[in-house]
């Protein structure tokens, strides 16, 4: 690639790392400011800096995977097929929503900010974010929508902004059509600051030297991140390494097929024979796939230094339309982690064949739980919690407790969730001997208990991954637990995915599944084992039986 200018290493790491060093300002202005549990305490959100094409030269590295990927991509889309950059000036801030457009569903919502110095366009600041509410049929999750009508409102590409100045037109739109319209708005104005600060940290870049330069420099990011790709990958053993996942939804079942082929310093990824899309909302967009396949390649291979655009020049996707993975519109997709969760697992189970120091068992996915209803004064409200699985066991390490992987999300503190919905958190703990047992284990489930407090039904939808199997391990390790759900109400069952009605006082129970072992389990170090006993992880006749050692010490 040819520059106009000649930035040195030098220039070119500084440079880097105030472009990163932006997205993290972006990242913590949106959570500073939203009013949602979603994006200020869940931080489900993502901000990025782009250069003029859409090329991402800066990414949080807080950011949600699965919409990290996704903000310059849709860049690239609005460029092309609405927003030319001719039509673009300084002060316009644009907005969509569209599944295929952006973050996969409807409560994605993202802002791009076209940033000028003088009347000349040098990049682009993009903040994407879950807001609260979307509208629909339970305000941005759920699985059983037949097409993306039903789950909320639809915003496609528009001028939110325009030269400075708010179209009023469109805010009425999205107020009209949300539960609680200040919050979403507060989310959305949130998102529209995060852009701000990028823009105005970008033009202090570019002021600092010129133009001409900050071009040149960001050519090299790219240039070099893509470089860095195609060397680890280059030392990888070429081959097609394969792989199939299926699980099941209600009585949706899907199959995930994927073939991995690294062809000296290029890896392509195919998705054929994965399962046609299916009436029901876990159908997954290509944005989705793109974002997931992405992330598990740079996890596994070229972690350690901060994003680019680059780092993805070297991979190549195949995902047939209409099928599970790349649907078409109008179908359903609001609950479409259920399917990019085990995409993520299919990926890596086939590139462990290759490089499986660098594999992790199976994961708990995400199990999701969605509040809404009138509180004790009428006033509408709307609130998302999840009990997190725990990260996967890998190679030499066991997995961690209630940690939200793949999904890179915060565990909402009780008090701030309670200060949003009017139900109770009885609980929150680890349920003994649910880990994947192996030479190194995964973590235990995560327990929570919710109690309504309202003389009223609370409407709840939940979405759970794993919850039809117990997922797998790696290389002898054992199964972990699938998701469970339960009510105090000994007569009422709950689904793990689907919708369900909270009485007052009644008190559910969600219990998230466990990735499996990594290893056989009678290798396991004995200290480790003693240390699980003592601390309650592992009861003594477990330590038994699935370990192999009789165990004599006081607990």
């Amino acid at each position: 690639m040819n520059h106009d200018a000649n930035p040195t290493e030098l220039d070119t790491q500084v440079l880097w790392n105030r472009l990163q060093a932006t997205a993290e300002e972006m990242w913590d202005t949106a959570g500073r400011l939203a009013f949602s549990i979603s994006i200020r305490d869940w931080n489900d959100t993502s901000t990025a800096v782009m250069t003029p094409a859409g090329d991402a030269v800066g990414l949080s590295s807080r950011s949600v995977p699965v919409l990290s990927g996704a903000i310059s991509r849709t860049t690239r889309l609005i460029l092309k097929d609405y927003f030319p950059p001719e039509t673009l000036e300084s002060g316009d801030v644009i907005i969509t929503n569209d599944p295929w457009i952006g973050g996969g569903h409807l409560s994605d919502v993202v802002l791009l900010k076209p940033v000028f110095v003088g009347d000349q366009l040098v990049a682009f600041a993009g903040a994407l974010g879950h807001v609260g509410d979307i509208g629909g049929l339970m305000g941005g999750w759920g699985t059983d929508a037949q097409q993306y009508y039903e789950e909320g409102l639809a915003i496609p590409p528009l001028k939110l902004y325009n030269a400075g100045e708010i179209n009023e037109a469109v805010e009425s739109f999205i107020r009209g059509n949300v539960r609680i319209p200040d919050q979403v708005i507060g989310d959305i104005e949130a998102l529209r600051s995060a852009t701000m600060v990028g823009a105005n940290r970008i033009c202090e870049l570019v002021t600092d030297r010129d133009i001409e330069f900050f071009a040149a420099t960001t050519g090299e990011i790219l240039d070099r991140s893509e470089q860095a790709m195609r060397n680890r990958l280059a030392d990888i053993d070429d081959g097609t390494y394969e792989h199939e996942l299926s699980f099941s939804v209600g009585d949706l079942d899907v199959t995930i097929q994927v073939a991995a082929t690294i062809d000296d310093d290029e890896i392509h990824v195919d998705y054929t024979g994965s399962s046609e899309q299916v009436t029901g909302g876990i159908n997954c967009p290509y944005a989705n796939t793109h974002a997931v396949t992405q992330y598990i390649i740079r996890c596994m291979t070229e972690p350690s230094t901060a994003n680019a655009e680059g780092f993805f020049e070297p991979i190549s996707i195949t995902a047939q339309e209409g099928s599970i993975v790349n649907c078409t519109r109008p179908i359903a997709t609001d609950a479409r982690h259920i399917t990019y969760t085990h995409v993520e697992d299919c990926l890596v189970q086939a590139l462990g064949q290759a490089i499986p120091e660098k594999a992790v068992t199976e994961s708990a996915g995400l199990q999701l739980i969605n509040f809404n209803g009138e509180d004790a004064d009428g006033n509408p409200f709307i609130g998302v919690n999840a009990p997190f699985g725990p990260f996967p066991a890998r190679a030499a390490k066991d997995g961690m407790g209630a940690v939200d992987f793949p999904y890179n999300g915060k565990n909402v503190p009780i008090e701030i969730f309670e200060q949003y919905v009017p139900v109770r958190v009885e609980e929150n703990s680890f349920v003994p001997d649910t880990e994947g047992a192996g030479k190194f284990r995964s973590a235990l489930a995560n327990r929570m208990v919710f109690r309504n407090l309202l003389d009223h039904e609370i409407n709840i939808s939940v979405t759970s991954n794993k919850d039809d199997h117990a997922p797998a391990g790696f290389d002898g390790g054992q199964l972990g637990v699938k998701a469970t759900a339960f009510s105090s109400s000994s007569e009422k069952d709950i689904p793990t995915n689907g919708r369900v009605i909270m009485e007052p006082g009644e008190t559910l129970t969600f219990d998230t599944a466990t990735p499996g072992g990594y290893g056989d389990p009678r290798e396991r170090d004995r200290e480790r084992i003693e240390r699980d006993v003592r601390l309650g992880f592992v009861s003594l006749e477990s330590a038994r039986e699935t370990y192999g050692y009789d165990i004599d010490f006081d607990v």
